[in-house]
């Protein structure tokens, strides 16, 4: 049975105080506040944040000075100074380790983690304390935009990186048993994890649940096969993969919920989130700086699909400055009707290298596919593989089996939608795939970088 609200919420900041992470409440209050100022107060603040850090890096870190006084810069009139500096990509990152620590770092709280190492190589970076209670401030905050989700409220995290399980404690559990916090490995989903997990979902009666967006559509198509609900769940924030709208329409339709999207990634924390009632992604200028850079490098438009480079304001144990991530995503203009002040950006379309190539030179990414294939009730999951110009190969995971009907239909839809009759061959799978993230790209072509214009999004 749940500890009452007040009582969790209370053990919870007796816990972390003892744990020696007090500063989190003090920085979750400054959170909060921010969402009452002016969207140019919030400009000014981030920018203040930017030109610290980016002071900090050029007096501290070997990587950050040596290649500012190549270029001649050594402070920050405006955001667009930044752009003075090279894009910090993954190769100069796995190169320059130890030269991208700032010689004022706190040694005796730092933490290696790891990228997911989804474009090929995986990169260590460093994160102090500091960075740490600021990035716990900034999920707690997020989760409060989640249907008024409130501290002590009964969670689940549906979780499958072994990096984060490799972190966990005796001291982690018993916190999350205090204060109405239940995780759930998701490593392996197998069938057999899937209905066991919704069952344990069905008797907890999480208000939220934060977690993978396959994972829990998986989990959203084994609840309506067996028609039951999950009783008192008010929404799902889906995390750490794109969120396609179809895959979106069935979480919410099958749990009767609202679903919210969150973006971020190990290096950064957090870097977006959708605003309380829906809406668009509102970046977290506290945490990150955001540049959208079309194919020439140049500063993306509103509504114009580009990279995204961001910059920390948190880590100053290693700042990442301009830090290439290959995600896609477009700035947007301030809405009339927006109830928060942060600058505003579309969801994120995918990876660079989740991109399929048209034999044109157009390129068609996940939310196309998922459009076509999530129409189908016997398609939980898919992955589409591209090697060669002109063929796809598509994985299925459909308990029931795929029949040859939708099969041929989808291949129809497939010519149809991207302009070209590629050959299909589909192979269909009885469990879905093992994942050392936990996450699955829906698309993955091995044909390189393509270029961003020409492109088709369902």
């Amino acid at each position: 049975m749940p500890v009452p609200r007040r009582l969790a919420e209370s053990l919870y900041w007796q816990e972390q105080r003892l744990r020696g992470r007090g500063p989190v409440r003090e920085r979750l209050a400054q959170l909060r506040s921010h969402q009452e100022r002016t969207p140019a107060e919030i400009a000014e603040l981030q920018f203040e944040k930017l030109r610290t850090t980016f002071l900090h890096a050029y007096r501290t870190v070997p990587y950050y000075r040596r290649v500012m006084d190549e270029r001649g810069i050594r402070d920050l009139d405006s955001p667009e100074d930044l752009r003075k500096l090279p894009l910090l990509t993954r190769d100069v990152l796995i190169r320059e380790q130890d030269q991208l620590v700032s010689d004022e770092a706190d040694r005796k709280t730092l933490q290696t983690n790891y990228s997911s190492g989804s474009t090929g190589r995986r990169a260590e970076f460093k994160q102090d304390l500091d960075f740490r209670q600021w990035m716990r401030a900034h999920q707690l905050r997020t989760y409060e935009w989640c249907e008024g989700w409130q501290l002590g409220d009964p969670f689940v995290l549906l979780w499958g990186s072994e990096i984060y399980w490799s972190f966990k404690q005796l001291f982690d559990r018993a916190e999350n048993l205090l204060t109405n916090r239940r995780e759930f490995n998701t490593f392996h989903l197998s069938p057999e994890l899937i209905s066991a997990v919704l069952d344990q979902l069905v008797r907890y009666q999480p208000k939220l649940i934060s977690t993978y967006s396959n994972a829990m559509h998986l989990i959203a198509k084994e609840a309506e096969s067996r028609n039951i609900r999950i009783p008192g769940l008010r929404a799902v924030q889906g995390t750490s993969e794109p969120l396609p709208p179809a895959l979106r329409a069935t979480i919410g339709r099958v749990l009767d919920c609202e679903v919210y999207d969150k973006y971020g990634m190990r290096e950064t924390n957090i870097i977006a989130h959708e605003q309380p009632g829906g809406g668009p992604m509102m970046i977290q200028a506290e945490n990150v700086f955001v540049e959208f850079l079309d194919e020439q490098g140049e500063p993306c438009g509103d509504g114009q699909t580009g990279r995204m480079v961001v910059t920390t304001l948190n880590n100053r144990a290693m700042p990442l400055l301009r830090y290439e991530t290959s995600d896609l995503a477009a700035p947007l203009p301030r809405a009339a009707d927006a109830t928060l002040p942060y600058p505003a950006m579309t969801s994120v379309a995918g990876r660079l290298q989740d991109l399929i190539v048209t034999p044109a030179g157009g390129h068609v990414d996940a939310y196309l596919f998922s459009y076509l294939f999530m129409r189908f009730p016997e398609v939980h999951w898919f992955q589409v593989l591209q090697r060669h110009p002109e063929r796809l190969l598509v994985k299925v995971y459909a308990p029931g089996g795929l029949r040859k009907e939708t099969a041929r239909t989808l291949v129809e839809r497939i010519h149809h939608h991207t302009g070209f009759a590629f050959a299909v061959e589909f192979e269909t799978l009885d469990r879905m795939p093992e994942s050392s993230t936990g996450k699955f790209r829906l698309c993955v072509s091995e044909l390189g970088r393509p270029a961003l214009e020409g492109s088709t999004h369902g």
